[in-house]
């Protein structure tokens, strides 16, 4: 049977700090014997705006499974993103209060550019910068988040609903 969690190439893990992405982290490192394929990474993408538990779990997870888990903000400045860590992580809404000062709106329904500006962007700024070209993107979504799945119509094999999230 086909593991979908044995990754074959470079391959970045978008660990949002909750329970689906950090049980797909787990099974990646399950199908590679408790460890990060050395072409893959995990990155964390940080709001500002994270209830401080998530970015304990975030924390813990990469103690506990020995994995270096990358923190990223949005920088409205330079390479649009910045590198930071448990400790030097925004906490009050910098990285969200600059992307509103750029773009002199808030998001709404019609425009919801928070994903796409302080998650994306910078984690596809940074990999850019670190001389990644062609890799695979793995993203948690649960099983019961159909909507959510069909609004990415890139997604070419979703883990989702290969592994049952």
């Amino acid at each position: 049977m086909h593991d979908p969690f044995a990754l074959t190439g470079p391959a970045c893990i978008s660990f949002s700090g909750g329970r689906s992405s950090a049980y797909m982290l787990w099974k990646v490192l399950e199908s590679h014997g408790g460890k990060l394929p050395s072409d893959s990474v995990a990155v964390f993408a940080n709001t500002g705006k994270e209830d401080p538990r998530t970015l304990e779990f975030v924390q813990n997870c990469g103690n506990r499974w020995g994995v270096p888990v990358r923190w990223l903000e949005y920088s409205d400045t330079g390479l649009g993103f910045r590198e930071v860590d448990f400790y030097t992580a925004s906490r009050h809404g910098e990285p969200f209060d600059a992307l509103i000062d750029r773009k002199k709106y808030l998001p709404n329904a019609v425009t919801r550019f928070c994903t796409a500006e302080l998650k994306i962007k910078p984690i596809n700024a940074w990999l850019m910068h670190q001389g990644w070209s062609d890799f695979d993107m793995l993203v948690g979504i649960r099983a019961d988040e159909p909507a959510r799945i069909a609004k990415m119509p890139h997604l070419h094999k979703p883990l989702a609903m290969t592994a049952g999230l």
